[in-house]
C-alpha cells in the first residue's frame, strides 16, 4: 500500500469518486463528510495525507488545520473554490502542504498527492538520520570517558573549541587512540550539530580522486564527468568536514586546501566560479608533521593554518587507569547483541588489561573485548580469554624487558604478522590498526613484500 489518505469532502459523489480513484492507485482511502467525522477518523487511524475541503457543513477546514498543526507526520492538501485565494493562503500559513482549486483535474491532484508522499518519505528519512546522529553524538562523547587527567584535559579542550565553531582543529595521536571520536565530539558539542559531519581518509584515495571528492566537478570536466557533482566542501556547508590522515595528502592538493582555508571558497574541477562555503575543518594525523615538513612532504604554511587549536590524544599506555572503564563500556555494548549472555571481568583480567602495552590503542582494546565476548559462553572473563600475545600468560613472568618502546611495538607487530602467515588484513585487525598503517610499519621494518 502506498499510504493512507483521509478525504474530507461534503459532496457525496465527489467524495466517493476520490475514494475509488485513490484505492485503484494503490492507496488506502477513507472518507469523512464533515469536520466531526474527520476528527473521529484522525483519532482512530493514522493517515499519511488528508485532502481537506475548506467549506464543510459544520465549519471551515481552517478550524481543523489549527487543531492538527502539531501532527508533523500528516500532510494536508486543501481544496478551495478558485475565487477564495485568501483562504488558500491562510491554509498554507497554518501548515498545509499545498492547495488545489475546485473544480480540479484528477491527474493534477494525483501529481500533488505523489509529491506530498515523496516529501513525507523524505521527512521520515531526515528524522531517522537525526535520531542516528543524536545516538552517534552520545556515543562519541561517552567513549571519551575516564577520570585520568589526560581525558579530562581532552574533554575540556573539546568544549572550548566547540564554542568557536569556525576554529580549525588539528587532532594528533597514534593510530587507534580515538581521533575520529574527538572530531565527532567537537561537531556534536558545537552549534553546527544540526549540520552535516562528513569524513574522508586522505590516505585512502589517490590525489586525483581525493581532489574530486573534496571539490566536486562540473559536467564535462573530464571524460566520465557526465553530470555536475558537488564536493565534500559544498556538501558539508554549515557543518564539519573531517580530514583524517591529513599528512598523506599530496603537496599539490595541500595548496588547494590552503586556499579554501584562507577565503572559504571552492572551485569545482572544470569550473571557474568560486563557491562560498561555511565549513569547520577538523584534521587528524598520526604522523610527526615537523618531520614531514623537513622532508618537503607537507607545507609549512598549511601546518600553521591547521594547527590553530591542536588536541593531542595520548596513547592508551599513558593513561592505563582508564582501561577498566573502557573495557567495561565495550563489554556492555557487545553484550547488547547477546541479551541471554552475562559476562564480567575478573580482577586479574582487568589488571592484565592495564599492564598490556596496547600498540593498537583503544581500537585494539575494543577488538580484544569483542573477541573475548564472542568466544565466551558467559560468567567470568579470565586472563586466558583475552588472547593478549606476550602478556599475562599463566605461569609466565609479566616483567617488561628493558628495551625501547619502539622495539616492543616492532616485536609485537612482527609476531602477529608471522602467526597470521603474513596476512596483512588479519594482522591489522588483530592489532587494531588500519591496513595502511601496518603496511607503512612493515616497510619501516624492511619487510620486502609490504
Amino acid at each position: 500500500m502506498r499510504g493512507q489518505i483521509l478525504i474530507v469532502e461534503d459532496e457525496e459523489i465527489l467524495r466517493e469518486s476520490l475514494v475509488d480513484f485513490f484505492r485503484q492507485e494503490g492507496y488506502g482511502a477513507v472518507s469523512a463528510e464533515n469536520l466531526s467525522c474527520a476528527r473521529k477518523e484522525l483519532i482512530q487511524h493514522d493517515f499519511n495525507l488528508m485532502i481537506l475541503d475548506m467549506k464543510l457543513p459544520d465549519g471551515s477546514g481552517l478550524d481543523l488545520l489549527v487543531e492538527i498543526s502539531d501532527l508533523q507526520s500528516l500532510l494536508v492538501i486543501v481544496a478551495t473554490a478558485f475565487p477564495e485565494v485568501q483562504t488558500a493562503v491562510k491554509a498554507l500559513k497554518l501548515g498545509a502542504y499545498d492547495y488545489i482549486n475546485k473544480p480540479f483535474d484528477l491527474d493534477e491532484l494525483q501529481l500533488i498527492v505523489e509529491r506530498a508522499m515523496d516529501t513525507q518519505q523524505l521527512r521520515g528519512e531526515v528524522n531517522s538520520f537525526r535520531q542516528r546522529e543524536k545516538r552517534r553524538s552520545k556515543k562519541s562523547w561517552t567513549r571519551l570517558i575516564g577520570e585520568s587527567n589526560a581525558l579530562r584535559k581532552i574533554r575540556q579542550e573539546i568544549m572550548l573549541v566547540a564554542k568557536a565553531d569556525t576554529t580549525t582543529t588539528l587532532i594528533l595521536g597514534e593510530s587507534g587512540v580515538g581521533k575520529e571520536l574527538v572530531a565527532e565530539a567537537i561537531h556534536y558539542q558545537s552549534s553546527r550539530r544540526e549540520g552535516p559531519l562528513l569524513k574522508i581518509n586522505c590516505a585512502a584515495l589517490p590525489a586525483s580522486l581525493l581532489e574530486n571528492e573534496l571539490f566536486g566537478h562540473e559536467k564535462g570536466a573530464y571524460t566520465d564527468a557526465s553530470n555536475r557533482q558537488k564536493g565534500l566542501f559544498e556538501l558539508a556547508d554549515h557543518g564539519t568536514l573531517f580530514l583524517d590522515e591529513i599528512a598523506e595528502m599530496e603537496p599539490g592538493l595541500q595548496a588547494k586546501l590552503l586556499r579554501v582555508l584562507e577565503d572559504m571558497t571552492v572551485i569545482r574541477i572544470g569550473g571557474q566560479q568560486p563557491i562560498r562555503v561555511d565549513v569547520r575543518i577538523v584534521t587528524a594525523t598520526n604522523r610527526d608533521l615537523f618531520d614531514r615538513i623537513k622532508a618537503g612532504l607537507f607545507r609549512e604554511d598549511l601546518f600553521y593554518r591547521l594547527n590553530v587549536f591542536p588536541i593531542r590524544v595520548p596513547p592508551l599506555r599513558e593513561h592505563p587507569e582508564d582501561i577498566p572503564v573502557l573495557a567495561n563500556l565495550f563489554l556492555t555494548e557487545f553484550l547488547l547483541h547477546s541479551p541471554d549472555k552475562s559476562c564480567e571481568f575478573t580482577a586479574e583480567a582487568l589488571a592484565c588489561l592495564k599492564k598490556h602495552r596496547w600498540p593498537g590503542n583503544v581500537r585494539e582494546l575494543k577488538n580484544v573485548i569483542e573477541r573475548a565476548t564472542l568466544l565466551h559462553d558467559g560468567g567470568k572473563i579470565k586472563t586466558d580469554d583475552l588472547a593478549l600475545v606476550g602478556c599475562c600468560s599463566e605461569g609466565k613472568s609479566t616483567v617488561v624487558e628493558m628495551i625501547p618502546l619502539s622495539e616492543v611495538e616492532k616485536k609485537h607487530i612482527l609476531l602477529i604478522y608471522n602467526r597470521t602467515n603474513h596476512n596483512k588484513t588479519r594482522t591489522a585487525d588483530i592489532l587494531g590498526i588500519n591496513r595502511l598503517t601496518l603496511r607503512r610499519k612493515l616497510k619501516d621494518y624492511g619487510i620486502e613484500d609490504s
